[in-house]
């Protein structure tokens, strides 16, 4: 009855937040930023990584929920990685600590051997489609866009390759993928999961053979993979699509064709910045910095202009202010963050995993949450011109580091890791007059201060906790009133 009720719900969700009119989701005119629903937008948000779609307990509604809550634009996924776990409960994750449901865009043969999972071996010829979100990949994937639209969200989908990286005896995902002979699949390598046929061409339109050689069958596979995600979630207009949120391993000879494959289809599409030519988005490289602000200023300058974003890297920890500093920095550099909230997320119950109800003692903390949406708060609410806005450390110098994304002489934004006081250069706005305001991130509570004349370099001193993070908001009050009267 449960799941029933499930899959009604979802229907009368699509029911009644409807199709999207068009592609509701773009680039902002700068470049730099994003366009959702005719407001330009900073994407702040949380990454579900693969979990969300491979454990079918993870509870997504309310993990979208909690995110929305807090006033983040977006939540990312992988669109899969297969259970890496035997039923017999012989091999489990850790992370999870017991055999969950699991789920994948393929369907299961009903006969024949099992896999190394001990379930039916897979046929990649059949999508796993179904009608309910609670059991099956499609709708539930469906489902997942359309919470996200309902709330005013981007959903960010890292398409390729399931996760074959490691198949090291202590590590071994590779025998767990679809596309390993053991699971049903053609291949017996797993560096063989990104090479395909004749890169040149297409190939999903041709009836499938048994007879072909290995890479046209992956290319195939992937094609209709691709195309179906495409076709399943365009109505939604809030899906941006990404190739490997990272390159910690080869891509094979698929990078290009995929490019021209989802931009022949219209969908919005980040890869890293050697394609930044072509794609709509660049990601940067994954990095353990907690100060990304140089790779955010790096980014943001390189020509053309593309919107930056982040999607992997630690730190991850709650209450470690390293990874407010991580996202500032970042966000103080003109870039969009979003949190990989992985496995190192929570000392008791680790990231995500939380979202499902099976794991016993689950004690899930908010607060990087409440500092995502402090982030996303400040620059989607507070700032008044996003899209002029560009990096200008030149401007900031004192006692501590202070970064600073300005539209000079009419609004600016500085970001202090560890307080101290502020010199900013106003020197040549003379004449104006600037209301400045002091925000917490990490409350996401603002305090007046005094406003202060241009043409000088004005020195600015933060409230208390004076040597803790804190950002610093001018505005000239001339422009303000006229954004007003507009």
């Amino acid at each position: 009855m449960k799941r029933v009720l499930f899959a009604a719900s979802a229907l009368l969700l699509a029911a009644r937040i409807g199709p999207a009119a068009g592609n509701d989701l773009s680039v902002s005119p700068g470049g730099h930023n994003f366009v959702y629903r005719g407001k330009t937008v900073m994407l702040v948000g949380d990454s579900g990584t693969q979990c969300v779609m491979q454990n079918l307990n993870i509870d997504y509604r309310r993990w979208v929920a909690d995110c929305a809550a807090r006033g983040m634009t977006a939540v990312h996924i992988w669109s899969f990685v297969a259970p890496r776990q035997r039923q017999d409960g012989s091999i489990i994750e850790k992370r999870y600590g017991y055999v969950y449901p699991g789920a994948t865009p393929w369907k299961r043969r009903t006969s024949g051997p099992k896999a190394v999972d001990q379930l039916s071996c897979w046929d990649l010829t059949q999508f796993d489609e179904g009608d309910d979100p609670a059991k099956n990949y499609w709708p539930r994937l469906r489902d997942l866009a359309a919470c996200a639209r309902e709330k005013g969200m981007a959903l960010g989908i890292t398409v390729f390759f399931g996760w074959p990286k490691h198949a090291e005896r202590n590590q071994n995902d590779w025998a767990f993928h679809p596309f390993h002979v053991a699971n049903g699949g053609h291949l017996a390598d797993n560096n063989a999961v990104q090479i395909l046929d004749s890169p040149d061409r297409e190939i999903l339109g041709e009836p499938w053979s048994d007879q072909w050689p290995r890479a046209k069958k992956t290319q195939w596979i992937w094609e209709r993979f691709a195309d179906k995600m495409i076709r399943d979630l365009h109505s939604f207009g809030n899906v941006f699509y990404v190739f490997m949120d990272e390159h910690s391993y080869s891509e094979g000879n698929c990078g290009d064709h995929f490019l021209e494959f989802f931009k022949k289809r219209g969908a919005l599409y980040v890869d890293w910045s050697r394609r930044r030519v072509a794609v709509d988005a660049v990601y940067v490289e994954t990095t353990t910095a907690t100060d990304r602000n140089a790779a955010a200023v790096r980014g943001f300058k390189a020509e053309p202009a593309r919107p930056l974003l982040l999607l992997e890297g630690p730190p991850y920890t709650p209450g470690d202010p390293g990874v407010r500093h991580s996202m500032w920095t970042f966000a103080a550099g003109g870039g969009h963050f979003i949190l990989h909230d992985d496995q190192n997320m929570d000392p008791t119950i680790t990231g995500i995993m939380a979202y499902d109800p099976k794991i016993p003692n689950t004690q899930r903390s908010l607060e990087t949450y409440d500092w995502l949406g402090n982030l996303s708060r400040f620059f989607n609410e507070k700032v008044h011109d996003l899209d002029a806005l560009a990096p200008h450390n030149e401007l900031v110098s004192g006692d501590s580091a202070g970064y600073c994304l300005a539209n000079p002489g009419a609004e600016y934004t500085v970001y202090l890791k560890q307080g101290g006081t502020l010199r900013l250069d106003l020197t040549a706005q003379k004449g104006r007059l600037f209301e400045v305001e002091w925000y917490d991130p990490r409350s996401g509570k603002s305090r007046p201060a005094a406003a202060v004349n241009g043409g000088q370099l004005v020195s600015l001193n933060p409230p208390e906790p004076a040597k803790e993070d804190w950002v610093v908001h001018l505005c000239d009050q001339s422009k303000k009133a006229k954004g007003a009267a507009k």
